[in-house]
Order: structure tokens, then C-alpha cells, then sequence
């Protein structure tokens, strides 16, 4: 009996103790091992990079791991340029170019792959991966490098096209594609390498349908006036500035409409039902700002307004004041012009037969806007102190004949500007917020942005846009600043 408990006991604890060895562990998946955060090397190359008297159709590249291509189409720049884009595939370790054009004599081929090879697994990226070879005897070494912005904002752009023609007649970057041509990265740099010797006209395009030829309107432009030569000696270093030499805003006007459109246009609008003439004041929030007038938008343009029977009205007992009053040129805005007392009510009052518009329709009623005027504490004050110009800027433009425009930008608009004087700008009734300072290089003196011309005779390059700095503006604040250009 006593064997027979004991051995019950010996079988009870085991498999307690089991049972508590299984609770206790933790079953932990293997560890994968550090992130591979290294991109694709290149193990082999046939033919080899740097190879002369280069005849071939096909180069294969092989890297240490599978590989896959990105926008590859978009991303590889051939210089000098072909007529037929080579064809680039990938398959595991490598990536292999055809080339379908035939090749010229004696010449230097870069074929630039910028970011499109990719690892597959995390996705690393091989920068500024390219081949070079020459069809002749040696490699061409010369480098044409150099900085492109935007001329009316001064910001940086990228993915430009920046394109060298050996041809230099003016005409020729909306005839042909260019033999060199690269693209601006994120800082607005771009460097040209194994380049040949001799003069280039170099251009820049911002285009939709990158055909890399200037014909559209709409696309922007950079030049540089004198041809860039290069010798076996130099290195061009060139600065341009892209701009858009037609005002792409601006609406061509309606053409000519028959008298008999007209009268079929009126008798549709009688038999349709019209919309009704109703007014919306420019006001947040039911308050006016000080410095500006009170804009009043009517919803159909407007046949008449008897302006000598709009009331304005100040103050807790509403006095009538004496104001103008403006239409623009589409009948639909009124402009009241008014110097405006600070934190006051007003009271702005149109009958309801004054306006009419060319339907022959009134406001529905009388309409009745009231409303209140900020007051100075709401706004900010930013003040130009002084304004240091380097030597090399001085140098760099007729400092002489210069004038300084600050603009304060908000949401890509210029809110306030203003020339400074003698070093000096002052800027009040500022909206608090955030805002960017740019300081406009003023050629003319008319306080305002002047594209460039290309086509249109003088040429003329675009005035320039420098930025700043940004700050923030507060209600009741005055906001000194020195500026350095």
C-alpha cells in the first residue's frame, strides 16, 4: 500500500511540475536581425564603366541582392541625348539597358539612372547611380554646374529640366531637344559631367508634357543670355532664374458674340427661372478691417445702382457719414471707401429698388448689413530697421539704380509690401499670423514683379525674389528686423 502511494505521489508531482514549466515559459518568435538599411552595390558591370570605343547594345549590371526599377522611364537621363529611349528591365540581381539608337563616333555617353534602382525588400535606394562610356578614343571630363530658382517667389525648385544645345541660334530650344540636359534636385542645384568641349546655350523648362522644347504659354522658362563656353581649362558655374513670360492668370477676352446670340440669350433667361440678386459683404466674423474698404458682392452683374441712395451709418446711434463708392469693371463688386474709426459699429443700408441687375431684378427686400470695425490692439506692426547689402550682391547688380521691396507673404500671397527708404519700412494694421519676408530686387521702381521676356524683344531677364526669413506676427506687437541681403 505504502509502494502503491508513493508511486501515486512520485506520477501527481510530475505532472504539477510540468504543468508549471509550461505556464511559466515564454515561447519568443526568433529575432529577424537588424533593419538592412544599405542599398544595392554593384558587383559587376558588363561592358565596364569607363569603357572606349564602346559598339555595344546591351549592358547588364549585376547587385548584391534583387533589385527593382522605379519610374525608371522618367528618371534616366541619356546625355548627349537619343532619338529612341533605351529599354531598362530588371530581374532579381540585375538590371539590364538596350540600347536602341545607334550611337555617334567619337563620342561620350552618361547614362544617368538618378534614384530609380531599388533593393526590393526595404526599398534603399542607389543615388545617382550612372554608366558612363565614349565611342571614341577618350572620355570627355568638362562640368557645367550651377543653381536655379523661381524668380517671383525665390524658392528652389526640382525635377527641372536645365538643357545645353550646341546650335545657339535663339530659336532653337522650340525647334529641338537638346544634346546635354539634366534636372535640378531638391536644393534647385544641377550638374552636367562629360561634357565636351565648346559653346552651349543653356536653358531651363517647367513643362506638362516634358517634349523638352519651349511652346506652350504656360511653361516657364530660364536662360542665360551669352553662350557657355567650356575649354579643356574651365568649369562653368551658372545661376538662373525660371519664370513664366506670360501671365497665365490673365483670361483671353470672349469673342464677339452675334446680336442674334444676344436675343436668343435674353429669350432663354425669360423662359428659365432666374436666380435672385442678393449681396454678400466682405466681413469675417461681422468685423471690418481698419485700413481696407467694405466689399460688397452682388450675385448677377448689375444694369444699375442709384449709389445716392446707399446709407452708411457710424456709431451707437447710427449717424450718417459721407462715403465713395466704386463698381468694378464686372458690374458685380462694390467697393465703399470709408477712413474707418476703430472699434465702432456701423451700419451699411441698401434700398431694396437701388440695384439692378441686367435681368431688370431687384433685392428681394431692403438689406441691412451691420457691422463692427477692429480695433489697433487686434493688429500687428513689422518694422524694417535696417538694411545691410554684401559686397558681392552690391557688385552682383546695379546696387545704384536698386530698389528694395519687402513682402510679407501668407499663404503663398503677398498680404503687405512696401519700398524701403533710406533702409527703412514700417508696416501697420498687420492680420497676426505667420508670414514670410522676401525682399523683391526692384529694377524699374514700379513696387511690383516684373516677369522676363525671352521671345518678345528686348530680351529681358525677370527681377528677383529673395527670401528671408519667416516670423510671427502677434496682436499688439511691434516686430523690429534687421535685413541682410
Amino acid at each position: 500500500m505504502n509502494q502503491f502511494f508513493r508511486s501515486w505521489l512520485f506520477w501527481l508531482m510530475f505532472i504539477i511540475v510540468s504543468i508549471s514549466f509550461t505556464r511559466c515559459a515564454n515561447i519568443v518568435p526568433p529575432s529577424g536581425g537588424p533593419r538592412d538599411s544599405l542599398p544595392p552595390v554593384l558587383m559587376q558591370v558588363t561592358p565596364r564603366d569607363s569603357t572606349l570605343h564602346f559598339h555595344s547594345k546591351k549592358v547588364s549590371f549585376i547587385f548584391d541582392e534583387y533589385v527593382e526599377l522605379d519610374n525608371v522611364n522618367d528618371k534616366l537621363i541619356v546625355s548627349p541625348t537619343l532619338k529612341r529611349p533605351p529599354i531598362v528591365t530588371a530581374k532579381l540581381h540585375t538590371v539590364t539597358l538596350e540600347i536602341k539608337d545607334t550611337l555617334v563616333p567619337n563620342t561620350t555617353y552618361t547614362f544617368n539612372f538618378a534614384d530609380a534602382i531599388r533593393d526590393i525588400n526595404e526599398r534603399n535606394i542607389t543615388q545617382d547611380f550612372q554608366y558612363v562610356v565614349s565611342t571614341g578614343d577618350y572620355l570627355d571630363s568638362l562640368q557645367v554646374s550651377g543653381h536655379l530658382i523661381d524668380a517671383e517667389n525665390g524658392k528652389v525648385d526640382s525635377n527641372v529640366a536645365v538643357m545645353l544645345y550646341r546650335d545657339l541660334t535663339d530659336s532653337i530650344v522650340s525647334k529641338e531637344k537638346p544634346v546635354y540636359y539634366a534636372k535640378t534636385k531638391g536644393d534647385g542645384s544641377f550638374r552636367f559631367k562629360n561634357i565636351a568641349p565648346g559653346a552651349y546655350k543653356i536653358f531651363a523648362l517647367k513643362e506638362e508634357d516634358r517634349d523638352l522644347q519651349y511652346n506652350q504659354p504656360t511653361e516657364m522658362i530660364a536662360f542665360v543670355e551669352a553662350p557657355v563656353v567650356l575649354t579643356e581649362a574651365n568649369l562653368a558655374d551658372v545661376n538662373m532664374l525660371l519664370f513664366m513670360e506670360t501671365d497665365s492668370t490673365i483670361k483671353a477676352p470672349p469673342e464677339p458674340v452675334d446680336s442674334t446670340d444676344i436675343q436668343q440669350e435674353e429669350e432663354d433667361k425669360k423662359k428659365k427661372k432666374l436666380p435672385k440678386l442678393t449681396i454678400a459683404p466682405s466681413l469675417e466674423g461681422g468685423m471690418q478691417e481698419l485700413p481696407a474698404p467694405l466689399k460688397i458682392t452682388f450675385a448677377l452683374p448689375l444694369r444699375n445702382l442709384d449709389s445716392n441712395r446707399l446709407i452708411l451709418a457710424e456709431d451707437s446711434a447710427y449717424h450718417p457719414v459721407t462715403f465713395t463708392s466704386t463698381m468694378d469693371s464686372t458690374k458685380t463688386q462694390l467697393t465703399v471707401g470709408y477712413t474707418w474709426k476703430e472699434g465702432t459699429p456701423y451700419r451699411f443700408i441698401i434700398p431694396k429698388d437701388a440695384p439692378t441687375d441686367t435681368a431688370g431684378q431687384h433685392l428681394a427686400r431692403a438689406d441691412t448689413i451691420n457691422f463692427r470695425t477692429k480695433k489697433v490692439a487686434d493688429y500687428a506692426i513689422f518694422a524694417v530697421t535696417e538694411l545691410t547689402i554684401s559686397d558681392s550682391t552690391r557688385s552682383a547688380i546695379n546696387d545704384t539704380a536698386m530698389h528694395y521691396v519687402v513682402q510679407l507673404v501668407q499663404d503663398k500671397t503677398i498680404k503687405y509690401s512696401g519700398t524701403i527708404v533710406n533702409g527703412k519700412w514700417n508696416q501697420r494694421f498687420i492680420t497676426p499670423g505667420e508670414y514670410e519676408i522676401r525682399v523683391l530686387l526692384d529694377t524699374n521702381g514700379n513696387g511690383r514683379w516684373d516677369r522676363g521676356r525671352y521671345y518678345s524683344k528686348p530680351k529681358k531677364q525677370p527681377e528677383r525674389v529673395i527670401i528671408i526669413e519667416k516670423v510671427n506676427l502677434k496682436a499688439y506687437w511691434t516686430v523690429p528686423k534687421k535685413i541682410s541681403i
